[in-house]
């Protein structure tokens, strides 16, 4: 992965050099743009085709701005979620070299991980996948594994977390994502789904698949790349990246630097932000 990193660097080069002039030229990004390393912003590059510049004004928003409470609040060494199994990265892409991300939702109890937390976790996750793999491939398939998801979890679904999961997650990440692929589901997942779903765009709607069983989600993603308990081939620590978990917790330096910088950024530049986010940051 790291050769493919660096192929992706000399690639994306000369954007990366003009992207970094324009961040230095912001008055509200250039406080941060020490704190954004070439391996993220080559993520973000490869992820949206070099047009970088409306998911990464998101990203930058998204942390400083509207949700800066998860960047004050959470770091990657102190988080449980991390070693409960519920995000995974699998080593394997699918037959057209997608990246696969692998949630096990019974993994996750409210009760002992609030919501919050959970998402910080996720964004963790994300963004050393924006460095580690979205730098050599942007697009991204996801397996929601929901046995045994209760009402417990259902009742997080509010309007606010439903708001923020699309915030986070579809508009804040330089991925395309190509599938997601629920299986083991039940009436509290399709009512959910019911809801949210006038909320995603057209195409991401039409890239949902409902799977009865495991057979019918290995006409998509085949089973020697897959754990046992999605009937794959794999152990869980054959099938999932379990080196990228100890990457993530050494990234509490990124998100301290980034915090340290959120007091003096809003007070001379949160409204300049929010103001520059509707007519763009960046024309790249």
């Amino acid at each position: 992965m790291d050769d493919e990193i660096l192929r992706a660097d000399d690639q994306f080069g000369l954007a990366l050099i003009e992207l970094k002039g324009r961040i230095k030229e912001h008055n509200q990004i250039e406080p941060f743009s020490d704190i954004l390393d070439d391996e993220l912003l080559v993520g973000f590059l490869r992820g949206k085709k070099g047009d970088v510049a409306k998911t990464l004004e998101h990203y930058i928003k998204m942390r400083t701005v509207k949700y800066k409470n998860f960047t004050k609040m959470y770091r990657p060494s102190t988080v449980k979620m991390l070693d409960n199994g519920v995000v995974n990265l699998l080593k394997h892409p699918d037959p057209l070299g997608r990246v696969i991300l692998m949630f096990q939702i019974n993994h996750w109890s409210p009760s002992e991980i609030p919501f919050d937390e959970a998402i910080a976790t996720s964004l963790f996750i994300m963004d050393e996948g924006i460095r580690s793999y979205f730098s050599a491939g942007n697009e991204v398939v996801a397996i929601f594994d929901c046995a045994g998801f209760c009402f417990a979890q259902a009742k997080t679904m509010t309007p606010r977390n439903m708001i923020l999961l699309l915030d986070m997650f579809m508009k804040n990440i330089p991925s395309r994502p190509k599938g997601i692929h629920l299986i083991n589901h039940g009436p509290l997942i399709h009512n959910l789904f019911r809801i949210i779903s006038p909320l995603l765009e057209k195409k991401i709607r039409e890239r949902v698949h409902f799977h009865p069983d495991t057979d019918h989600l290995h006409r998509y993603i085949p089973p020697h790349i897959l754990p046992y308990s999605l009937n794959g081939e794999l152990s869980l620590e054959d099938a999932t990246d379990l080196s990228n978990i100890s990457k993530v917790r050494g990234n509490d330096a990124f998100y301290e630097r980034l915090s340290s910088q959120l007091d003096n950024a809003t007070r001379h530049g949160e409204k300049s932000l929010k103001s520059s986010s509707r007519r763009g940051l960046f024309q790249l």
